[in-house]
């Protein structure tokens, strides 16, 4: 597929005149008409049929042959358990080969609804009432808090039990009796599957992502980083996350290629990374490319042992010091990208010879991305304002929340509540969110404009800024550090440096160093939750403050 293309007709995601996954189903994708996942992984399984799926230490690798006959093992099992084409099958298994599985055959053939398992009783009780499930899949003899809770709901609970053997596989049984479902295929435009946000509201908003979105996505991704079935993506995020689901999961079984399943990706075993599973690609955030830099620097020969030929980078911004040393010790590129749980993957660098720009998120999708004013018109080259964006990977609608749909979609374009910038030559940067503007005596300040000054000093590996209270100017900057192993520096320092890097009155006023940063259970930084934990940093003494230039004249007085 030529790189830039905006039409998906090679590759491996789209053909035309491909019949279903299903052979005892007689619907098809006709001719021009859009497929599913389950007839996209079937025709996979035809093509590629001795080739491997998934490879796991824990089992011998599971082929596309394989992973077809357990599709339609557990869509058997499904209809027979009275669960059609558009029922909600929540998935409730620890993290790893199973849970990956079962997620992936109930979005071939049903709705998939991914749950953390770390999640408290309190907040499974909570999701649960929101996602008025049909069934819930857990494996055979858990008896967690969350089952119990799930019990107590009168929900039907489907078991899934591990095959054996040295084999990934699952079989389900039904502890209930049901009328069969009559077994159809579903649309393309229904949800294969519901994430929920992770984020920063109070209640997790309910995300659904159809068949065609997922396979828009994996085109894009096939378009942007050239995958074949010759690639490996070695899946280091968990499968009920957004990133982990679609980037790790279901785009390298769209395209033909296979997943590597490490038996404890929070392990970074390298030696198991590359001499068994011997991935070309990964797939994370800065928490995990910060552990591998770390262990690979202390190979003899990092380059000679791998079989990588790219690293992706996204759901915060990567330090330019780490996205370089991990090139210069593995020898391939790091492209950071930008996506969200709403519209999959929207801008991305692209391996050499496509376009390349480090320290931003690369071009978007042509016609997919505008940089909106408070006005809603777009604004010029080089201006921040909101990022929005459109397309085929962009879900329809928040579920079950009319309010945020009026606010979030205008005119067919998502408002994602980022900010952000476009350069001449197209390449997307981020300044940070709307809903994290500090606001200082009037001035308005992205706190990860802060994160990225930070990151630039050499002893700086993570930085987070965020608001304390002030008593005149109603908010102030604080910061968070966590220094590389070994380095040395000083809140003073720092702020000297930061002094040719921003505005004075951006300069946070004092800084933390932490071991870590508070952290959701998705990786990114927790701002809003930084006072609480911290608290207020200390100040320096004034004579070890640097030098102020002169600060906008709202805020004269206070400086």
């Amino acid at each position: 597929m030529h790189r830039g293309s905006t039409e998906f007709r090679e590759g491996n995601v789209f053909l035309e005149n491909e019949k279903s996954a299903c052979p005892d189903c007689s619907a098809g994708a006709g001719p021009g008409a859009q497929p599913t996942l389950g007839q996209v992984i079937g025709r996979n399984a035809r093509r590629f049929a001795h080739q491997p799926a998934i490879v796991s230490p824990a089992f011998t690798p599971l082929t596309y042959q394989d992973l077809q006959r357990q599709l339609e093992r557990i869509r058997r099992q499904l209809r027979q358990a009275g669960l059609g084409c558009h029922t909600r099958i929540g998935v409730l298994m620890p993290s790893g080969p199973e849970a990956i599985l079962a997620i992936v055959a109930v979005a071939c053939c049903s709705t998939a609804v991914p749950l953390d398992p770390r999640l408290s009783p309190a907040e499974i009780d909570q999701r649960l009432d929101m996602l008025r499930l049909d069934a819930l899949l857990v494996l055979r003899g858990s008896a967690s808090e969350a089952r119990r809770t799930a019990e107590r709901k009168r929900l039907p609970i489907l078991e899934a039990a591990a095959i054996g053997d040295g084999r990934l596989g699952l079989d389900v049984t039904v502890p209930f009796s049901a009328s069969p479902a009559i077994d159809t295929e579903p649309d393309p435009g229904s949800p294969a599957f519901i994430l929920q946000s992770s984020g920063t509201t109070a209640e997790p908003k309910l995300i659904p992502f159809s068949h065609a979105n997922m396979l828009a996505a994996a085109a894009r991704l096939e378009t942007w980083f050239g995958l074949t079935a010759q690639d490996r993506c070695l899946s280091v995020s968990p499968p009920y996350y957004s990133h982990g689901l679609k980037v790790t999961v279901f785009t390298p079984l769209l395209t033909g290629g296979s997943i590597a399943l490490p038996t404890n990706a929070a392990a970074v075993d390298l030696a198991e990374w590359f001499d068994a599973l011997r991935p070309t690609w990964y797939s994370a955030g800065p928490t995990l490319h910060n552990a591998v830099l770390d262990k690979a620097k202390c190979l003899v020969d990092a380059q000679a042992m791998h079989t990588l030929r790219m690293v992706v980078s996204g759901g915060a911004p990567l330090s330019g010091a780490v996205r370089d040393e991990l090139q210069q010790v593995l020898g391939v590129p790091v492209l950071e990208h930008y996506g969200s749980s709403e519209a999959a993957q929207i801008a991305s660098n692209q391996p050499p010879p496509g376009p390349n720009r480090p320290g931003t998120c690369g071009q978007p999708w042509p016609g997919t991305v505008m940089i909106s004013g408070e006005d809603g018109r777009p604004l010029p080259a080089n201006e921040q304002g909101e990022v929005w964006v459109r397309g085929p990977t962009v879900m329809t609608a928040y579920l079950d929340a009319p309010e945020l749909n009026r606010s979030a979609f205008v005119d067919g374009w998502l408002r994602t509540g980022d900010i952000g910038s476009l350069d001449e030559d197209g390449y997307l940067s981020l300044h940070g969110r709307l809903s994290e503007l500090i606001n200082r005596g009037g001035e308005k300040i992205a706190p990860a404009e802060i994160d990225a000054a930070l990151l630039r000093h050499p002893a700086v590996a993570e930085a987070a800024a965020y608001a304390v209270p002030h008593p005149r100017l109603g908010e102030d900057v604080a910061a968070a550090v966590v220094l590389h192993p070994g380095a040395m520096t000083t809140p003073a320092d720092l702020r000297r440096f930061l002094q040719g890097e921003l505005a004075s009155f951006k300069i946070p006023r004092g800084i933390h160093f932490r071991e870590q940063l508070p952290k959701g259970t998705t990786g990114k930084v927790q701002r809003r939750r930084m006072l609480g934990i911290l608290g207020p940093p200390l100040h320096e003494p004034a004579e070890h403050l640097p030098a102020m230039t002169k600060a906008p004249q709202d805020l004269k007085a206070e400086l």
